[in-house]
């Protein structure tokens, strides 16, 4: 065979080998790139954000942890509902982040207001008031945590209950340290520091519901709260007579 022929030969070769691949490529298009390309950094991190926060918006309009789905979620998100297993396992760890987002941005507000070290009714009133002023100001959050219906198994506050475990329980045994420490005569701490939560929490509550109302000072209903729970002798106590049933 001609050295020319040869030549030509190759280049026949070449151009049907290269066809093949022009093919194969065409036919096959997710076979043109074997790895998929990266998040830009810190867009994942948006994206679960995204995810918590449209979880916390449903909650509000629900009412009922039971009732969220993962395709309402995603639905409010934007993103398809695959979207969401890259950053939760299932629904009930989506939850699970919404609430312990929610307790420790509420954990977070308390503690700065508490004085440490200080007297521990002087704690006690910071704790309050700060508690107040957390569901005036941030009340979607609060909303979410004392205003929808828990799901089964969620972890709640109970005497012995140890902290570390769960941002809501360890809210609540911040409370019960304070209360722990005024040492004043009355039921056993937990119960008492239940009282306080539920007072707090009545007055935060029937504020959102009515802000109409003309609702006393917040000042003034923790002096009220605080002396009636603890028995504490206060300037002006005289003057604030306590209703009989």
């Amino acid at each position: 065979m001609a050295v020319s022929d040869q030549v030509e030969l190759r280049a026949i070769t070449i151009r049907m080998y290269m066809y093949d691949c022009q093919v194969s490529v065409l036919s096959f298009p997710q076979m043109a790139s074997t790895t998929r390309a990266r998040n830009p950094r810190g867009q994942g991190e948006r994206l679960r954000g995204v995810l918590i926060n449209a979880a916390r918006e449903l909650l509000l309009e629900l009412g009922d942890q039971d009732k969220l789905s993962v395709r309402a979620v995603t639905a409010r998100a934007g993103v398809s509902p695959n979207a969401l297993y890259l950053h939760f396992a299932d629904k009930e760890a989506l939850l699970s982040a919404v609430m312990i987002a929610s307790y420790k941005e509420l954990r977070t507000f308390l503690q700065a207001a508490v004085p440490p070290g200080g007297d521990p009714i002087e704690q006690l009133r910071a704790y309050s008031l700060a508690y107040l002023r957390f569901a005036q100001q941030r009340p979607g959050i609060y909303r979410v945590l004392f205003m929808t219906k828990v799901r089964e198994g969620v972890p709640i506050p109970a005497p012995g209950a140890p902290s570390g475990e769960d941002e809501g329980v360890d809210t609540f045994n911040d409370l019960l340290a304070i209360v722990s420490r005024c040492a004043r005569a009355g039921p056993d701490p937990f119960t008492q520091a239940a009282y306080i939560w539920t007072g707090l929490h009545g007055y935060a509550g029937l504020r959102q519901a009515i802000p109409a109302f003309p609702w006393p000072a917040e000042h003034d209903y923790v002096e009220r709260m605080l002396r009636l729970y603890l028995e504490l002798d206060t300037p002006g106590a005289d003057a604030v007579s306590v209703p009989t049933a």
